[in-house]
């Protein structure tokens, strides 16, 4: 039922029609999912929004990725964000071919991004397990990595040079390319 509710609220704010950066700011910040508004806990919605539109991917609406994860990728109303590892779930019902990356992976994983241009990596924040997970979607560029929604108070995108500037090999939790 809350996630009716929270449809409802969602799909009535215009994102426009670029990826989302600042999950905090702007009009995402207003959007909700779980309990709580987008800005503690939507970054791997967001992660899978991005990547569809970065893709050329058209008709995926935020509002109706969140409808649709929301049972699938919950832990505890969103209190502890979402399950990262089911992310694939959308794009599989969807048939957009997905390929999935594990802890310990991360080199496989940017290896990926380097060949199809974008994906999406979700890790630790730091090396302190209490201070939560967080997802973004990264775009190989010539001079290194975009990482899209990367500060949840900077409504832009962050660049990098290294995959390692990106996230070290120990923080890597998971990564998706489609």
């Amino acid at each position: 039922m809350l996630e009716k509710s929270n449809y409802k609220i969602n799909s009535e704010i215009d994102l426009g029609d670029g990826p989302i950066n600042g999950q905090g700011v702007g009009q995402i910040s207003k959007c909700r999912y779980g309990f709580f508004p987008a800005s503690f806990n939507a970054c791997e919605m967001i992660a899978i929004y991005n990547l569809l539109i970065l893709n050329g991917y058209k008709g995926h609406k935020f509002a109706e990725i969140c409808l649709e994860m929301y049972p699938k990728t919950w832990a505890l109303w969103g209190i502890l964000g979402s399950n990262v590892y089911m992310l694939h779930k959308y794009f599989t019902k969807r048939n957009i071919p997905v390929k999935r990356y594990f802890a310990f992976q991360r080199d496989k994983c940017f290896h990926e991004i380097d060949k199809h241009k974008f994906g999406i990596i979700s890790f630790w924040n730091r090396k302190n397990p209490f201070k939560g997970i967080h997802t973004v979607c990264v775009e190989k560029t010539e001079s290194g990595y975009k990482v899209y929604n990367r500060y949840n108070n900077k409504d832009y995108p962050y660049e990098y040079k290294t995959a390692q500037e990106v996230v070290d090999t120990i923080r890597f939790l998971a990564g998706y390319i489609i």
